[in-house]
């Protein structure tokens, strides 16, 4: 009876264990607020919930097992299923989630123990806006991050600097890490997959990655397995492209105005091409042309080109995880058209993801898989567009295209239809596998083979159009090309991390191994003399010339490093690192370099006299010093380079001439470039010392850094003397810049209000930038309007300062001798007052870097509805507007821009646009400060409304969660530039700020959904 009663008892508890059920609970704040979008999971099982709007959940568990409640801004916490059906659980808040793991590249730390300057990017603000590029979802986000960017589609044209330009010829992008891949390159990465983002700016912090860091690091880990979890998630958008920003030219009408009164001042009359003068203005006749084929037209060329588009993103993934298993997989399709007809960006993505573990987690294997296929067919007709001739129709009377009359400038319609199927393709596998063993306790060993390899193609399918009743003769005797190049880039990580504590004191000692490896292979096969007319046809002439070139470079670098963090009580944290790298980039006598850094932390707030503060809830001073390297150059700067001279049959083309009759018919080999076996590293030295500063349990934070960071060494070439001979001097080491400047991050986030929640993030930079040395034997380096000389920033604008215009004939008379001068004229400052303006009177006329830079991030929520907006904006930089050069001047039958209308004349004597004339008597299109504009602009980048669909109305159609939202991009912006568009591409010495007739930038309204099943 009694062994009766005691199997009695045991199937019971077994029974007991074994019985599903369903329970019910809440999850609040300590204050008793609910807390919605809480993560409910049952410990080792693939079953779990979130909380709804009111903190409520529901879940199907057994009794015995164990719930595990998570959200962010709180401590996990594990409840026991005992016999209840519901539970009121709380969370406890994680004050500044100073226990928060960081991925800081080799390694990871906890947040409380970091001693540099680490941005962490939050990923889901970048999910809500439309960008194919994770660069341009980046632009004003972080303090210290510069983007300039151009409005190709699919953002490829972008530029990213990190507390400023470093450098003058090696290239200024950071480094990208890419779940432990190394890259300059994050173009193909899909936004949707991103898990986390932080940006490494200061010395200490980038000091491990040594050669590649001088311009900071931005570490990326993409989405990862969960245990306990099994989800499918989808995410679809479509968004309408439009132009952002009005460009003003003129109408025919205006044109034939504008071009009569500049003909009239210059004292000319009488018919001009097919305009007639009337004594008054010009009559436009009928038609443009004697066969009457070409009709006189009102065309808006930029509206011809301009086509508002739709673009399109679905994102399908899947997270599942078990104890011993995780994995993560993702498919996406993008398709970005931009706004300029018959151009557009492409990209298919698949991501996987996994890692298994064995021996009770002793042994990790996984890996991480990226493949990226984008293709994109690029052009850029805006310039034609903008200065076509209104009077030109796009069609003939017979529907053909038109040709070029009354001026030289192409049909770019014409032009983009025929290019629509010159595609550039391009396929990418970036990813690892890698292993971690623990050896010991505290003792773990990381290995990791690393690649990216890339493939490139690119096949001439250009094809001609009729235009006024003919193929036109430019599709004749063309050059066609087949290019194709590949590139592997591996790297073997190899690290030994030991982590130990002694009482209060906690050590963590790293060493590593790396071998890089890139390997480049490129053939080009060129036909010169091949007919299209008779497309699909490809017809090669008789006397055709062939060429095949083809390349290939090695680049090698080994690394060897280490570090070593003490942390006594949670209150002092000092670290330091060193490494040594080694590459064949660079001249045998200075292949290697050691880059050595430090930091210090003191956590202010672990302090007795501040632990139980109820006002300062953080405090951590930070100290910082380290040196990186830059190796972004062209392989082989430090030999000599020769080329095949082929070029004519004359003496001074360099053919030799063996027979010694003065003609040289024989082709030989000409030196291009001289050797320098000395060229070295540039080299970045950097201090910060910064603070993070948080209160009323961190609902308020503060972080600022200050930075001072020194680059030495740069790589430079020099201009070439005449009597160097005909080879270019080699490149060297001689000069420096700095940077030298403040960042802060202002942060209010309140956690709940009932049902409301809101926050508000600023975010502010600013830099000097100033070139201290250049010790060259010009000792300046001049591209375009763009000077780089000591004693002023980087790619400063250089040119005469234009002093008004002349109004009196006395202003004219008075003034230095200036060729052209006149009334309506401008008039040059005679910096140097020698009576006479020349180049001598050139001076720096603007800084195209900016005085600074800022960002306001904004988020409301009430229940299931949430609104974030976000804004942007640089202030004090200028811009170098070249649009103005033909626009404000008539010198040439283009159109003009709407300034013309309001030009000089005796009647408009207070006019600054100089008066209309067909010559350019007074050289007026020279650079000069006339071309100087504030480029300062505020727009609000983003903003989204969506609405989340109550976790019951969503698992009623079988889902986990719903949304819906919109959003919309750069739909306010305010600006003084005139030109067509404020953002500018371009980030280096050859220019910075130049606006030119590049692609404009487009506004946008994206309409989306997104689930998880």
């Amino acid at each position: 009876m009694k062994n009766l009663i005691v199997i009695s008892l045991m199937l019971f508890t077994v029974g007991l264990f074994g019985q599903n059920k369903t329970i019910t609970g809440i999850i609040t704040s300590e204050e008793g607020i609910p807390v919605a979008g809480a993560t409910v999971a049952v410990k080792d099982a693939n079953r779990g919930t979130m909380t709804d709007f009111d903190g409520n959940f529901e879940l199907e568990v057994s009794t015995g097992e164990t719930l595990v409640i998570s959200f962010i801004g709180y401590r996990t916490k594990e409840v026991a299923v005992d016999q209840s059906s519901n539970y009121e659980i709380t969370l406890t808040e994680d004050v500044a989630q100073l226990d928060e793991v960081v991925v800081t590249g080799y390694t990871s730390e906890k947040k409380s123990d970091i001693a540099g300057a680490i941005s962490v990017v939050d990923v889901e603000e970048l999910s809500q806006e439309f960008s194919p590029n994770i660069i341009t979802s980046l632009q004003g986000r972080v303090p210290g991050l510069q983007i300039n960017s151009g409005g190709t589609p699919g953002g490829n044209d972008s530029q990213i600097a990190i507390r400023g330009l470093t450098t003058i010829t090696a290239g200024s992008s950071p480094l990208w890490v890419i779940d432990g891949v190394q890259t300059f390159n994050p173009s193909s990465l899909n936004p949707d997959e991103i898990a986390s983002i932080q940006v490494l700016k200061d010395g200490a912090s980038t000091a491990l990655y040594g050669t590649s860091a001088a311009n900071g690091v931005i570490v990326v880990t993409t989405k990862k397995g969960k245990a306990g979890v099994s989800e499918f998630a989808v995410k679809s958008e479509a968004t309408v492209n439009m132009l952002r920003d009005k460009v003003d030219i003129l109408n025919a009408r205006q044109w034939a105005d504008v071009y009569y009164e500049a003909r009239a001042n210059d004292g000319i009359s009488g018919d001009f091409n097919v305009l007639t003068d009337n004594g008054n203005g010009f009559d436009i006749p009928e038609f443009l042309d004697e066969d009457e084929l070409i009709r006189s037209s009102d065309t808006n060329w930029l509206d011809v080109i301009i086509d508002e588009s739709i673009s399109y993103n679905t994102d399908f993934s899947y997270r599942y995880g078990k104890e011993d298993m995780q994995l993560f997989a993702s498919l996406n399709y993008t398709r970005d058209n931009g706004i300029q007809k018959y151009t557009h960006y492409e990209r298919y993505n698949a991501r996987l993801n996994t890692s298994f573990d064995f021996w009770d987690d002793r042994i990790i294997i996984g890996e991480n898989f990226l493949y990226s296929n984008f293709n994109e067919v690029q052009a850029n007709e805006f310039e034609n567009a903008i200065l076509q001739n209104p009077l030109i129709p796009v069609y003939t009377v017979d529907g053909d295209y038109t040709a070029p009359t009354i001026q030289d400038k192409a049909n770019s319609l014409a032009n983009l239809w025929s290019n629509r199927k010159n595609e550039q393709r391009n396929n990418r596998l970036l990813g690892n596998v890698f292993a971690k063993i623990d050896i010991l306790d505290g003792l773990t060993f990381d290995t990791s083979l690393n690649f990216d390899y890339t493939e490139f193609a690119f096949d001439t399918r250009t094809q001609p159009f009729v235009q006024v009743g003919r193929v036109p003769s430019v599709f004749n005797n063309i050059t066609v090309s087949k290019d194709r190049n590949n590139s592997l880039r591996t790297i073997w990580t190899n690290l030994l991390t030991y982590d130990f504590e002694i009482n209060k004191h906690r050590f963590n000692l790293l060493g590593g191994v790396e071998f890089t490896k890139e390997d480049f292979e490129s053939t080009v096969e060129l036909t010169n003399g091949v007919d299209i007319t008779e497309y699909p046809s490809y017809i090669i002439q008789s006397d055709a010339e062939f060429r095949t070139i083809e390349n290939e470079i090695q680049y090698r670098k080994q690394s060897f490093f280490g570090s070593l963090k003490y942390v006594y009580d949670d209150r002092y944290i000092l670290s330091g690192s060193m490494r040594r790298d080694g590459s064949s980039r660079f001249g045998p006598n200075n292949k290697f370099a050691i880059y050595p850094a430090g930091s210090f932390a003191w956590n202010v707030s672990n302090e007795s006299f501040l632990e139980d503060s109820d006002l300062i809830s953080n405090l951590k001073l930070r100290a910082s010093y380290g040196i990186n390297g830059n190796d972004q150059i062209p392989n082989f700067l430090y030999l000599s380079t020769f080329y095949n001279s082929s070029i004519g049959n004359a003496i001074e083309f360099l053919n030799y001439d063996i027979d010694g009759d003065g003609i040289g018919v024989s082709e030989g080999i000409v030196q291009a470039r001289q050797a320098n076996p000395d060229i070295q590293w540039e080299q970045t030295a950097q201090t910060n010392v910064g603070f993070d500063i948080g209160f009323l349990r961190n609902r308020l934070t503060l972080s600022t850094d200050f930075f001072d960071k020194r680059t030495t060494d740069l790589l430079l070439q020099p201009i070439p003397q005449s009597i160097n001979g005909e080879a270019q001097p080699p490149f060297i080491n001689a000069g420096e810049v700095s940077n030298i400047g403040f960042e802060a991050v202002l942060s209010y986030q309140n956690k709940a209000e009932g049902d409301w929640y809101y926050g508000v993030d600023l975010n502010f930079s600013k830099y000097e930038n100033n070139v201290e040395s250049l010790d060259t034997d010009n000792n300046f380096l001049l591209n375009g309007v763009s000077i780089t000389r000591a004693g002023d920033p980087i790619a400063s604008f250089y040119g005469l300062i234009a002093d008004g215009l002349f109004r009196t004939p006395e202003e004219v008379a008075v003034h230095a001798q200036q060729p052209g001068k006149g009334l309506g004229r401008i008039r040059y400052r005679d910096l140097n007052n020698d009576g006479v303006i020349n180049s001598d009177d050139r001076t720096i006329i603007g800084n195209p870097h900016p005085d600074f830079i800022y960002g306001v991030s904004l988020n409301l929520g009430y229940k299931g509805f949430n609104l974030s907006a976000y804004f942007d904006g640089k202030q004090g930089h200028d811009l170098y507007n070249t649009q103005r050069n033909l626009g404000d001047f008539t010198y040439f039958s283009f159109n003009f821009g709407e300034n013309t209308l309001d030009a000089w004349s005796p009647e408009n004597a207070n006019s600054n646009i100089p008066a209309l004339s067909t010559s350019n008597v007074n050289n007026e299109t020279q650079p000069s400060s006339y071309f100087i504009e504030d480029g300062s602009y505020f727009r609000m980048k983003n903003i989204t409304v969506g609405y989340t669909f109550p976790q019951q109305t969503a698992e009623g159609i079988g889902l986990n969660e719903l949304r819906l939202y919109m959003s919309g991009q750069n739909l306010l912006n305010f600006t003084s530039f005139t030109g067509f568009d404020y953002e500018v591409s371009g980030l280096g010495a050859g220019g910075i700020g130049v606006a030119g007739y590049g692609i404009p930038h487009t506004k946008s309204i994206t309409f989306g959904v997104s689930t998880k099943f």
